[in-house]
């Protein structure tokens, strides 16, 4: 086992420690699933009948609301939730990666083991990634396809089907993963206290989940290019990220 893999085997073993945290990422995606699941199920049921379609499309009327309008919101809404947890659950994890152990008095005795520096970054970040991609996998994958059956969602990209959804759900989701991943790192090397970690973490987050929504979801319509561009601009700056961490981490052993 190389260097790097003993570092992600050793977070993922911590990440196994806190079944309750693992419980609430799983948790978080079934609820939102559910919840829009049955919401467009009964709609697609509801409207199959015309009486019933134009009895909804009247009531939303009286409100100045198209039936079509409020499922675009609602597909791309439930898109956007659902591709977006991967980055955020990564960067939550990554943010408290190097901060945990230099807090243990660890750290240093990391930095002197035969590995360099940015094999000890991207093994916390591969550590980071491993779960939350599996849960991102699973829930992700087979909420698309059976939501995906419903007559009322079968012409919406997002639901899989076409290349471009391919390469947002399996590779540019995990590079906007990386790519954040990367930045909790650097974030967890600056930080002293877990408190100032996870603020940083969250603003760039809500910063990035932005930019990872749209390319993620709205991108997909726009074609394979654009979400492999997307995926390809992520690696890049994660590695640059990388690279950055591993030089601020240093500090623990030369400064």
């Amino acid at each position: 086992m190389r260097p790097w893999q003993r570092i992600a085997a050793t977070e993922i073993l911590e990440q196994r420690r806190q079944p309750a945290m693992l419980f609430i990422l799983a948790a978080n995606y079934t609820i939102w699933i559910v919840l829009f699941g049955v919401a467009f199920w009964a709609i697609d049921r509801a409207i199959a009948d015309p009486d019933g379609r134009a009895a909804i499309e009247a009531q939303l009327a009286s409100g100045g609301v198209e039936l079509d309008a409020m499922v675009r919101l609602s597909v791309s809404t439930f898109a956007s939730l659902t591709f977006t947890n991967l980055p955020l659950y990564v960067a939550i994890l990554a943010g408290y990666s190097v901060l945990h152990d230099r807090s243990n008095g660890t750290l240093p005795f990391l930095m002197l083991a035969p590995l360099t520096r940015r094999e000890l970054l991207f093994g916390k970040l591969c550590g980071a990634m491993a779960i939350p991609l599996a849960l991102h996998a699973v829930f992700v994958g087979v909420s698309c396809w059976l939501l995906g059956r419903i007559e009322l969602l079968a012409a919406y990209p997002v639901f899989g089907g076409s290349s471009a959804w391919w390469v947002a759900f399996a590779i540019g989701a995990p590079a906007s993963a990386a790519l954040v991943g990367a930045l909790g790192t650097v974030i967890s090397a600056l930080s002293t206290d877990v408190r100032t970690s996870m603020q940083y973490t969250s603003f760039f987050i809500g910063i990035l989940s932005l930019v990872i929504g749209y390319a993620l979801v709205d991108g997909i319509v726009e074609g394979t290019g654009l979400e492999l561009g997307f995926a390809l601009a992520c690696a890049l700056l994660a590695t640059v990220a990388l690279e950055v961490g591993a030089r601020i981490v240093s500090r623990d052993v030369t400064g």
